[in-house]
């Protein structure tokens, strides 16, 4: 049930690991240092300096060590983590603390104190494991259950079963990859979530149905203790809880530093999103309120000659096993036709 806000809330910066899916996880240096003297002067409590494990050709903050984290990141003032995708660990053929090692090769406690472990909300179990071993290597851990709002009562009771069996986290997040929740369902998780669990919860939210930033307001009511967001709302499909709108609701940010922040996502996030175009959509609504993965509305905008009107057309005609390969042909046959 909602309640009031918490009188302590810790606030995480994702942008330069979510708006990595626009600009293939490479930022200015000059957009990066203005950025840490932005969070400096911010009530922020953690900046995510982006994934761990991926190939170099991912991009430089796709591939975060410490060494990078010491560089890019040496006059910030709050603390940094990273995020690894469970699957890396959990398709390689190595045996687990094998798997963990080389993807968090280049990692050690300090400048990056946390590892956030993004997971698909059924895979919990086979999760337990990894996040004893990144516990064992002094991060803590935080768990971010990806598709959640998928989830039918009964699969939510046993992902709820199998988190109570681990015991090396620190943060349960609840993550609305699909932007399709509203702020009764944010309600709903985030209760039964922190009612069974002994961790603190946090939320990420996505705005695919233009609901961030009060489906954020809402976690917090209901127990949330962590709140995701980004600059200019910057990441995946239609952008996550922009920062500039989400610290002035739930915090008490002076007037200068507010204006500080807005500036700042003027001069450098304003002129990303001209480019690349995050923000809400009718395609991108359409597929939040279906359960589709916004990459998929993501790549196919990206090629800029297909409408949302025809998006929406192409995405519900296919099942949800047939969507990743059509999305992947289709934007063959748009490159094709471009070169020609």
């Amino acid at each position: 049930m909602l309640g009031t806000i918490p009188d302590v809330l810790n606030f995480l910066d994702c942008t330069l690991r979510d708006g990595g899916y626009y600009t293939s996880w490479d930022f200015p240096p000059g957009l990066v240092s203005d950025y840490v003297a932005t969070i400096n002067a911010l009530p922020v409590r953690m900046v995510e300096l982006g994934l761990a494990g991926k190939p170099e050709s991912s991009g430089y903050f796709a591939s975060m060590t410490t060494s990078k984290a010491e560089e890019v990141a040496a006059d910030l003032l709050v603390e940094a983590c990273v995020m690894i995708d469970a699957k890396d660990v959990l398709a390689s053929e190595l045996p687990l603390p094998i798997a963990v090692a080389r993807l968090a090769e280049g990692l050690r406690p300090g400048r990056i104190t946390t590892i956030r472990v993004a997971a698909h909300y059924s895979k919990v179990a086979a999760c337990r494991n990894i996040c004893a071993e990144l516990s064992q290597r002094s991060f803590r851990v935080f768990l971010n259950l990806m598709q959640i709002d998928a989830a039918d009562a009964a699969a939510v009771e046993v992902c709820l079963n199998e988190l109570e069996r681990i015991d090396s986290l620190d943060v349960l997040y609840i993550a609305d990859s699909f932007g399709s929740m509203k702020p009764s369902r944010v309600q709903e998780l985030i209760g039964q979530f922190a009612g069974q669990l002994g961790y603190d919860i946090g939320f990420h939210g996505h705005d695919n149905r233009g609901f961030a930033l009060i489906n954020s307001v809402a976690a917090a009511m209901a127990g949330a203790t962590w709140i995701d967001c980004t600059m200019g709302g910057m990441g995946r499909g239609a952008g996550n809880t922009a920062s500039e709108q989400l610290l002035p609701v739930l915090d008490h940010l002076d007037a200068s530093v507010e204006q500080a922040l807005l500036r700042h996502v003027l001069h450098h996030f304003d002129p990303l999103r001209e480019r690349h175009g995050w923000g809400r959509s009718a395609a991108y609504q359409f597929a939040g309120s279906n359960f589709i993965h916004p990459s998929y509305v993501q790549k196919l905008r990206e090629e800029g000659t297909v409408s949302d009107a025809a998006i929406i057309d192409l995405l519900s005609n296919l099942t949800a096993n047939e969507r990743l390969s059509f999305v992947d042909r289709k934007i063959s046959e748009l490159k094709c036709r471009k070169s020609a």
